[in-house]
């Protein structure tokens, strides 16, 4: 892993960009009081050094009508194969995120469902999926907390710890 060395305004621009969800220079540069050529250099670095990527607008699954969210536990073998099970995971309709775990589960996916049918083709894609060895699925009843942003998630604080100090 690349060590990345991040500064006060590196942090203010990253934060800018995670709480608005999309990259607006001028409005960055103008609210951040940082020239626009400073932000254009930042972006280029955040990009080279895979921080940032794209430009991403935050949907609702409910209002899309993906009511259900399903949280599966998977036990496959540890190990060699574990990357081809987690891709053949990552291909199921419906499946948002899929990460491997160490204990005693192998795998943890969350998927956005339609519907109770949705559900099922689901449940039935992660059983004849080739490693899977037992799957246990839980449906959300209520969501408290859905946050894809990053920096948005810590305080102030905890934030100055992830800047180097010149």
């Amino acid at each position: 892993m690349t060590e990345i060395n991040l500064d006060e305004k590196d942090f203010k621009i990253l934060r800018w960009l995670d709480r608005e969800g999309d990259i607006d220079v001028d409005e960055v540069s103008e609210e951040l009081d940082i020239s626009t050529s400073t932000v254009y250099y930042r972006l280029d670095k955040y990009r080279k050094q895979d921080i940032l990527s794209g430009t991403v607008s935050k949907l609702d699954a409910q209002e899309l009508g993906l009511d259900l969210t399903a949280i599966t536990e998977i036990e496959s073998a540890h190990g060699p194969g574990h990357e081809e099970v987690g891709d053949r995971l990552c291909d199921i309709s419906g499946v948002q995120t899929v990460y491997y775990m160490l204990g005693e589960k192998s795998f943890k996916v969350i998927a956005h469902l339609r519907d109770h049918d949705h559900l099922q083709e689901y449940v039935d894609s992660v059983m004849a999926t080739d490693g899977v060895e037992r799957a246990s699925t839980q449906v959300a009843l209520k969501t408290f907390k859905d946050e894809e942003r990053l920096l948005v998630n810590y305080d102030a604080e905890d934030l100055e710890e992830l800047i180097v100090q010149p």
